[in-house]
């Protein structure tokens, strides 16, 4: 007798692996955000730093750095703890992205906790 599987079981494994490629996908994407910041580029994680610089554009202080401590995702929402650093200041970041079934980014809603200053 061959096993096989049945309805019911195939489409809780679809239902399962979806979920968790989009849970793998929207981690990627707030990695990419993570990336960009880390190049300069100002995205929603690096609005807090992002100044006013040239005909409609955004730049970041020269050093700054995001280092990602985790991150989580369930569903279509990914929670990014980081540390930030520019010169001798540093800053907890703990920000919440949500994402559309497309991989846009749909919601923002971070904390940005200041720590220590380091002495050169």
């Amino acid at each position: 007798m061959t096993p096989t599987l049945t309805e019911p079981l195939s489409g809780a494994l679809h239902e399962l692996l979806t979920a968790r490629c989009l849970r793998e996908r929207n981690k990627e994407l707030v990695l990419a955000l993570v990336a960009a910041g880390n190049r300069g580029e100002a995205n929603p994680l690096t609005r807090h730093w992002a100044a006013p610089a040239g005909p409609g554009g955004r730049a970041l202080p020269d050093g700054l750095g995001l280092t990602v401590e985790s991150v989580l995702a369930e569903g279509d929402t990914v929670v990014l703890r980081a540390t930030a650093r520019a010169g001798r200041a540093a800053w907890s970041l703990v920000a919440e992205l949500r994402f559309d079934a497309a991989g846009r980014l749909t919601q923002c809603h971070d904390l940005l906790v200041p720590g220590t200053t380091t002495a050169n």
